[in-house]
């Protein structure tokens, strides 16, 4: 029994361990007809007014068209998982190794490249892909995280560095084939003469760190849940493998999205009827006179303001202050 116990304290854990009862596992739904694509048609009521205005979200999105995802297993292979696929139609999700391959690059036309890494490889210049993109005339952008846990307060950084890559590369092509319309004045782009923006984001191996990235960028951007992500995702690139501390991660970016999503909304709303003079701007209270009616009760007991309240308290009472400015030294 001793040298049972001696063992016992001499073991040192490999890993952080806890006691407490373990979250139960984040459960994806299979698809109800794997051989029925998964279809995505991007609409504004589906997006944060904070990330992106509606004009900025059909720039991005090439005015709604529609992304599609097949299931991938059936002619999946295994040198598959050593390349990338592209998620949307501009943003692909591969391992790092795609990063450094310069004809791929140049010939899926890749105008940025976002690397998912550990802060401790950012220390040690590995993954560090800039002369690379110095050299090939692309942007190299990255996220640098120490952990899962630091994810969630990163995503709105990566969504914002890939929307503002696709609308500048758009602007600054605008820019130079915009003619003024003779008739109306206004500006005119030609479409056709503007070559789109491509993301690559990657990590070792695109299957966890940057695939969690490409996920929250599809929920934010299009709407999409926890769950529904992980499916569009496995039909794209079958080998991601987000494990469960990922998924959850993804479940409470999930709701933290939803809850933005409702605020900002609501507040949109409000502001464009303020504009057009349909709502009164609100008070936050109620003055106590507003609380009774014209015949002098209160709307409910039928009793007298100055005999059925205490209205007393209040008569004669100034204004007062909780806290006032220190005076200065």
């Amino acid at each position: 029994m001793e040298s049972i116990a001696r063992i016992r304290h001499a073991a040192v854990p490999t890993a952080p361990y806890t006691r407490q009862t373990p979250n139960p596992p984040f459960v994806i739904p299979p698809p109800t007809n794997w051989t029925t694509p998964m279809k995505i048609v991007p609409s504004y009521d589906n997006v944060d007014p904070s990330f992106l205005s509606n004009k900025d979200l059909a720039i991005i999105t090439q005015n709604g068209l529609e992304q599609v995802a097949q299931d991938s297993a059936a002619h999946w292979e295994y040198e598959n998982r050593r390349v990338a696929q592209p998620i949307l139609d501009y943003l692909y999700l591969g391992p790092s190794n795609v990063a450094r391959d310069r004809k791929w690059l140049r010939d899926e036309g890749i105008t940025m490249i976002l690397a998912a890494r550990d802060t401790k490889q950012a220390g040690l210049k590995i993954m560090a892909f800039d002369k690379l993109a110095e050299e090939m005339g692309i942007e190299a952008r990255y996220l640098d995280v120490a952990g899962y846990h630091e994810l969630i307060p990163a995503f709105p950084s990566a969504i914002r560095m890939i929307n503002d890559h696709m609308l500048r590369v758009y602007r600054e092509q605008a820019v130079k084939t915009a003619q003024i319309d003779p008739e109306t004045g206004d500006m005119v782009v030609d479409e056709s003469s503007i070559k789109r923006g491509k993301v690559l984001v990657f990590c070792e191996t695109g299957n966890d760190r940057s695939a969690s990235v490409v996920s929250a960028y599809i929920m934010a951007i299009l709407g999409l849940s926890a769950a529904q992500v992980c499916q569009f995702l496995t039909y794209k690139r079958f080998c991601v493998s987000m494990d469960e501390d990922l998924k959850h991660t993804l479940r409470a970016y999930e709701d933290i999205l939803l809850a933005q999503r409702t605020v900002h909304q609501h507040e949109l709303k409000d502001y464009s009827h303020l504009a057009r003079g349909d709502i009164q701007q609100k008070k936050t209270k109620r003055g106590i006179d507003e609380t009774v009616d014209d015949d002098g009760d209160d709307g409910m007991t039928g009793v007298n303001q100055f005999e059925g309240s205490d209205q007393e308290r209040f008569l004669g009472r100034d204004n007062f202050t909780p806290f006032v400015d220190a005076p200065a030294e």
